[in-house]
């Protein structure tokens, strides 16, 4: 048994998640792939490449590149104000694309409201409209002026969604498709737009969905629409090859990158992060234990993912997912964290 599926099938016990897939690559090659499985641990890799996961906040790294690539066509600029691109916000001019991508902007999030989450489990079929997003959050006014802070908003990257659709006069769900899944030819991935898109994914059970509180698949009655920014569907596979297509010049010029890669601090502790940080669309750990590091994470209804890449890991560059299909045992993170000391270990 490789080292990588002992690694997953003992931190899924651990954890007691039905399901988890990982995926591991050194230098753009798949050096191990697996799925481990409460009922039968025992399952062969073709399993793995083709499970499909929604990815939650991952999918903010396929906003940055979109908004970062349309900026480069001079479709766009990441220093446009938004309301150049949605001209009716109560929004000041100061707060721009960059500062979104950043979280960066003092935009509040829906995330701490009450009426989200109760509207979600009385109603999750039947998601709110953008401008009901919108008038539920930015009536708040600003956490802070433009640049002087962090706060995670998942409102802001709503705003990124919108001015994408605008500037490339196409749906987010075509902009990533053309501008990440076909040039790194990612067959598996896509943005969900309907409860129909769930029924490609392994099942993910969660009970955000219910009043009651159950546990239940939630691929047959949670929209995707709830997720305002956005949320794509994916393998640990394929964001694996998004993360190292990434670092590799396939997807953005050096400039773009290393834009990108400007990093903010952000407030608190979030382990096993030692210094967690946040560029445009990803997060970063300049001091983690296998060196600096970037990726994100991803959870909502039915499901915890993580994806991180080690661009000068002791072995090489690394690139490392794990995708689990519940939402109230494990974090991904400590999953992808116990792959990444297999894959660094000497």
């Amino acid at each position: 048994m490789s080292p990588f599926q002992r690694c997953l099938d003992q931190w899924r016990a651990e954890v007691a998640v039905p399901l988890v897939a990982g995926s591991v690559r050194f230098d753009a090659s798949l050096v191990w792939h697996g799925v481990s499985m409460a009922e039968d641990s025992d399952n062969s890799d073709g399993v793995a490449s083709q499970s499909r996961f929604p990815i939650y906040s991952i999918t903010k790294t396929f906003t940055a590149v979109c908004v970062l690539r349309l900026d480069k066509a001079g479709l766009l600029s990441v220093h446009d104000p938004i309301t150049k691109w949605m001209t009716d916000l109560p929004l000041p001019e100061s707060v721009t694309l960059s500062h979104l991508l950043r979280h960066a902007s003092g935009v509040p999030d829906y995330g701490p409201l009450r009426e989200y989450h109760e509207a979600v489990r009385t109603m999750p079929k039947s998601p709110w409209t953008d401008d009901e997003f919108l008038s539920a959050t930015l009536a708040q006014g600003l956490l802070f002026e433009p640049g002087t802070g962090w706060s995670y908003s998942n409102v802001g990257y709503l705003l990124l969604r919108r001015a994408i659709e605008k500037a490339a006069g196409r749906n987010f769900r075509r902009c990533v498709d053309e501008q990440i899944a076909s040039p790194l030819g990612l067959t598996n991935t896509f943005v969900a737009e309907t409860i129909d898109d769930w029924q490609c994914c392994v099942p993910g059970y969660g009970r955000e969905v219910r009043i009651d509180g159950e546990a239940v698949d939630i691929r047959s009655s949670y929209h995707p629409g709830w997720c305002a920014p956005g949320v794509a569907v994916s393998t640990a596979d394929e964001i694996t090859m998004f993360y190292d297509g990434l670092f590799t010049g396939a997807l953005l010029d050096e400039p773009r990158l290393e834009q990108m890669l400007q990093l903010i601090r952000v407030p608190g502790a979030y382990p096993p992060a030692v210094t967690p940080s946040y560029g445009m669309g990803i997060m970063a750990d300049p001091d983690g234990p296998f060196g600096l590091s970037y990726g994100h994470g991803g959870g909502g209804p039915g499901y915890s993912l993580f994806a991180s890449i080690v661009p000068q890991s002791p072995r090489g560059r690394l690139s490392v997912a794990v995708f689990c299909n519940n939402s109230f045992g494990a974090d991904a993170k400590w999953g992808a964290h116990a792959l990444c000391q297999v894959a660094t270990a000497a």
